[in-house]
């Protein structure tokens, strides 16, 4: 049975750095194989995917009409 290695668990949960979540998509052994271009290709990668999720985000949620006020006219 594997234990658990993620972010939250522990006594002390935390989340990993960015050097850490660089080394592991990249299969790097540690921060002193980090390039320049290993930086750019993450953030990149990331902000692309973050523009992704809003997209769909925005397109999957409820359009809820706004409550009117009290002294709105109908």
């Amino acid at each position: 049975m594997e234990s658990n290695t993620g972010p939250a668990s522990g006594p002390n949960p935390r989340p990993d750095s960015v050097v850490q979540l660089i080394c592991r998509a990249y299969g790097l052994t540690d921060a002193s194989e980090i390039t320049v271009e290993h930086i750019h290709r993450y953030v990149t990668e990331h902000r692309l995917s973050d523009q992704r999720t809003q997209q769909l985000r925005d397109r999957l949620r409820p359009k809820i009409p706004r409550q009117r006020a009290a002294g709105d006219a109908a």
